[in-house]
């Protein structure tokens, strides 16, 4: 295999794992918010509240609440795309289609392979992020389940 084809193959696997990362933020936002708003549903007026059902509710809305903050994080990871790139959708954009046609017929393998190493980097730092968030954010909602139970059983119980 020459190095061309393994850096394309590269970049496709990379591009797999982001969009894995994606589908994984598509489970944890609906849930974390349902969630809340099961706990906002049942929530008492301020003076209905006993201390249990507070300091349950209070746990399982915090991590919640981190849940869907690290999954947002994870939604837009802050990288920028190698300058001047003719893969790199921004790279491409920044060009008008007659400097792209001219960039492309006049591209030869070197330059292509060094914008492939650029693009698979950048699209790893972008996973690595990406994975980074998206695990943090499945931790907190599996912290936020139990005491989330105990909160619906007791704010039920009370209403």
């Amino acid at each position: 295999m020459d190095k061309t084809q393994y850096l394309e193959k590269e970049l496709s696997l990379l591009l797999g794992w982001i969009q894995t990362a994606d589908s994984r933020i598509s489970l944890v936002l609906p849930l974390s918010s349902t969630m809340l708003g099961v706990i906002a549903a049942l929530a008492p007026d301020i003076n209905g509240w006993l201390v249990s059902s507070a300091i349950f509710t209070s746990f399982a809305v915090f991590f919640l609440v981190l849940s869907i903050f690290f999954a947002a994080l994870a939604s837009f990871p802050r990288t920028e795309g190698p300058k001047g790139s003719l893969i790199f959708f921004s790279g491409i954009n920044n060009r008008e289609i007659n400097q792209y046609r001219s960039e492309v017929e006049n591209l030869d393998e070197e330059k292509l392979q060094n914008d492939l190493v650029s693009q698979c980097h950048v699209n790893a730092q972008i996973a690595h992020i990406k994975y980074t968030w998206v695990k943090r954010s499945l931790f907190c909602l599996f912290l936020s389940v139990l005491p989330w139970f105990i909160s619906v059983y007791l704010l039920y119980e009370g209403a």
